[in-house]
């Protein structure tokens, strides 16, 4: 994958490193290492929110922190790059295309003899909420008419950025709402795609169905303020029909019989009783995030 021209390559003793290089210098690149060694080995990844530098040009910086993976992957870890190089390529080629993404200052891993030991990504901070806690914060309540429109309007442009991430051949390795960042800007919003390590780009002569489990990933939760209408609203705008055909329904039925399976597994609920009623905000079936 070809990266924008701002990023360069390098080597550091042990430690190979993609950096922005407007924004990388030997000053940050000392502090990255001091937390790298504060850093105790662990299964998943590390994130940490990081300032730097201390006074008035400190800015928020978020370090994630990647150790070497179990015996399987370490042995694919040979022939690919780290989740840290991923994510920082997949991040970039998304902001080509126009998606807001986190902005990544670098990406490193650190070999021995090439086994993976353990790689790092630095992202300047975003300032915006979860998707949870905006809908919680704005219409979790009931509605004015004006600020149903609103939550319409939004449900709306992020089906249709779903569905343009899709069509240019990304699915999102694990589009939660909680990987959903919101920033309010003015006259709306921008819908921001967070942890892009597993997230993988197909050509378009491709044919693949993986975008169906980014579907499955948003709509298993249930949300402040999101009806069940609301669902079938976003649907409606992410396939881009007016009326539901025959296929359409196939795929309605298939999600909820997906979903009534995830909030199974996940939240060991398995209520027999209407979809409406199994999703709905604060009801008795919910599981709130």
């Amino acid at each position: 994958m070809a990266l924008n021209s701002k990023y360069r390559f390098f080597c550091e003793e042990k430690w190979s490193l993609l950096v922005d290089t407007g924004r990388w210098s030997r000053e940050l690149w000392a502090a990255v290492l001091r937390e790298l060694a504060d850093q105790a080995p662990a299964e998943h990844p590390q994130t940490k929110r990081f300032p730097f530098p201390e006074g008035e040009r400190r800015k928020e910086y978020y370090l994630k922190v990647y150790h070497h993976s179990r015996p399987f992957g370490a042995i694919k870890d040979l022939l690919r790059d780290s989740k840290a190089f991923r994510a920082l390529k997949q991040g970039a080629a998304l902001s080509e295309q126009g998606f807001h993404v986190p902005l990544a200052v670098a990406a490193g891993e650190e070999r021995e003899h090439r086994m993976l030991k353990r790689a790092f990504l630095l992202t300047l901070s975003v300032e915006g909420y979860g998707l949870p806690l905006f809908l919680r914060n704005r219409f979790a309540v009931p509605l004015e008419v004006p600020a149903l429109r609103e939550k319409r309007e939004y449900v709306g442009k992020l089906a249709l950025e779903t569905r343009r991430l899709h069509q240019l051949g990304f699915v999102h390795g694990d589009l939660v709402p909680t990987n959903i960042l919101v920033r309010p800007e003015e006259g709306g919003v921008a819908f921001f795609f967070m942890d892009n390590d597993r997230t993988r780009r197909y050509p378009a002569w491709l044919p693949q169905r993986l975008w169906k489990r980014n579907l499955i990933q948003l709509n298993r939760f249930v949300l402040p303020g999101i009806s069940l209408q609301d669902r079938m609203r976003f649907l409606r705008c992410y396939l881009g029909k007016k009326s539901w055909g025959k296929n359409d329904r196939r795929l309605i039925r298939w999600l909820e019989k997906k979903t009534r399976k995830r909030r199974l597994e996940c939240d060991r609920i398995a209520a027999q009783v209407s979809f409406r009623e199994l999703m709905r905000w604060n009801g008795p079936f919910a599981r709130n995030i």
